[in-house]
């Protein structure tokens, strides 16, 4: 369980910073594609290095489970309880957004019951939701990878998934097959959720040397920033291939585990970034519906480029407000049906003891 533990606060700082990019980049495209305003160089590149989020949020799964696989005993008992809840929230909020698509946007949402039932699995109700999908089909072949836990089925591991994602990315597999040009299709993924299988199998080793060479992480940080910078600037889109974040992610993942240590000394960013780590995935299924919500009442005038912190800031304290709320709110009742169990308990033993 101490091991577990030590990479919880890593974990959390990098999905506070995945959840930043992740609403940066939709609230950019509210301002510059929803309204009709293009992109100036600034926005531009702002948009292009806020899209590594779904692939960063791989890794991340894929650190937090194969860290959490370090825990035996109670690892069969917390896993089938926390997939229950992904899949109840999924299904959810796939729920909410497909009646919400109907009511408020008059999109038709039945098209038979095998084309819809497809549509609402890969995650296709909703944006983000592809995402989640992808989670979960992960979780099911997620014991056939842990059989290769170990120093020479890593690298094996690494190459395969590598390969495999690589081709279901390629051109000559997505164009004109409607099916595999989803982006909810775990094989797409696959790759960067091993990346993080391998950052939890060699934590140690990278914690120490990230603490002995501490700058290290700052060099690379600053170095990938401008190296996206001048690649755009010189080329155009940084987002032109997809297999270009099997690269730039790791070296991105590496280099905010690397200025980690630095950025927690300064004790108010690291409160606000633990409020956002914490609230990660109730973020993730509320921050598109806030968005939404904002873009439908906001008025237009709103909606202009010098409002953009204003609307970022809504969105932000908005979702991580509701995902709070819920979480306490089920906790709360989590508490009470403890309560009400011990109660239970304590009156048997009473009564026993009567008798």
């Amino acid at each position: 369980m101490q091991r577990m533990n030590q990479g919880q606060s890593e974990i959390i700082f990098l999905s506070a910073i995945t959840c930043l990019f992740l609403i940066l980049v939709h609230v950019l495209e509210m301002f510059f594609f929803g309204e009709g305003q293009l992109l100036n160089e600034i926005s531009s590149i702002t948009y292009q290095l806020s899209q590594f989020g779904i692939a960063m949020f791989a890794v991340i799964v894929g650190l937090y489970l194969f860290r959490k696989s370090g825990v035996k005993k109670k690892e069969k008992r917390l896993g089938s309880l926390e997939v229950s809840k992904v899949v109840l929230l999924f299904v959810l909020w796939s729920l909410v957004y497909l009646i919400l698509t109907k009511i408020v946007l008059n999109v038709e949402i039945f098209t038979g019951w095998k084309d819809s039932f497809i549509h609402i699995a890969l995650g296709n109700s909703f944006y983000h939701l592809s995402f989640i999908s992808v989670v979960l089909q992960f979780l099911l072949f997620l014991p056939l990878l842990k059989i290769v836990q170990n120093k020479m089925g890593w690298p094996f591991l690494f190459s395969i998934c590598g390969i495999v994602q690589f081709f279901f990315l390629s051109s000559s597999l997505t164009i004109g097959n409607e099916f595999f040009a989803q982006d909810g299709l775990l094989p797409k993924w696959i790759f960067f959720f091993v990346v993080g299988g391998i950052l939890a199998h060699q934590w140690e080793n990278i914690q120490s040397f990230l603490k002995k060479f501490n700058q290290l992480g700052f060099v690379l940080f600053i170095g990938f920033i401008g190296f996206e910078i001048l690649y755009y600037l010189n080329f155009g889109f940084i987002y032109q291939n997809k297999w270009s974040l099997m690269i730039t992610v790791p070296i991105l993942v590496l280099s905010l585990l690397g200025i980690y240590h630095s950025v927690r000394k300064v004790v108010l960013l690291d409160i606000f970034l633990k409020a956002i780590g914490e609230s990660t995935v109730g973020i993730y299924f509320v921050y598109p519906l806030t968005i939404f919500i904002y873009s439908c009442f906001l008025p237009d005038s709103v909606w202009e480029k010098e409002y953009f912190l204003l609307v970022f800031t809504l969105v932000l304290g908005t979702s991580v407000f509701i995902s709070k709320t819920v979480r306490i709110f089920l906790i709360n009742i989590d508490m009470m049906k403890y309560s009400v169990g011990k109660t239970k308990i304590m009156s048997q033993q009473q009564n026993l003891r009567i008798n």
